[in-house]
């Protein structure tokens, strides 16, 4: 470029060089504020596992799915408590409560703090490993819940359990009623197209995963 500008006469030579620098501002300027409007599309939605989304009225994911995991140790500890901490409903839900607990702290550490690649339902995405994990959870606590129902006096008279067992199925229902994958949907969308998607990568912004 600058030596074709020196065969150029001087008035074409300027006109060359202010268009060039022209064009580079523009697209620096594109990049710039593209970039950054996409950042803060990103902030926001990032934070949305946390805080919510403005339809859900505060409610949130981590929020109620840390629910189901406290009130889930609560149930197996009265089971172990009760049916022995051998019996097989015990330690099928024990396990499935350690890898929902590795899952969530996955997410909730940007997945650096737990390598999921053991369990079967992980496919390299720490969201969906969660989902699997919470629908798998919640099948071992109905199992054994059922098991301690089998043992009771009364099974609709279970005293504390009882209320953590409401607790526990409460918080799903909290879960399923969430705006939290429509709004990741259209985050998805919107950012997901050309030009979007590239400035998106030149920028470094990660992808927000729906809870499915």
């Amino acid at each position: 470029l600058a030596g074709f500008e020196a065969k150029l006469p001087g008035a074409l030579s300027t006109r060359a060089a202010a268009l060039a620098l022209s064009v580079v501002v523009m697209l620096a300027a594109f990049f710039g504020f593209g970039s950054a409007k996409l950042r803060a599309k990103y902030n926001e939605a990032s934070q949305w596992f946390t805080v919510g989304v403005a339809a859900d009225n505060g409610y949130n994911l981590n929020e109620e799915l840390t629910t189901r995991m406290n009130t889930a140790a609560n149930v197996i500890t009265t089971a172990s408590n009760t049916l022995g901490a051998d019996s097989t409903e015990v330690q099928a839900a024990q396990t499935a409560l350690s890898d929902f607990t590795a899952c969530l702290e996955a997410v909730q550490n940007g997945g650096k703090s737990q390598a999921l690649t053991s369990l079967p339902y992980y496919q390299g995405s720490t969201m969906h490993a969660l989902y699997q994990a919470n629908e798998a959870l919640g099948s071992m606590i109905d199992q054994l819940y059922a098991k301690l129902q089998e043992q009771a006096a009364d099974p609709m008279k279970m005293g504390a359990v009882q209320g953590q067992y409401g607790q526990f199925n409460s918080a799903n229902t909290i879960i399923g009623n969430l705006q939290y994958n429509s709004a990741v949907y259209d985050y998805q969308k919107e950012t997901g197209g050309f030009p979007a998607s590239v400035l998106g990568s030149i920028a470094g912004i990660k992808e927000v995963e729906p809870f499915a």
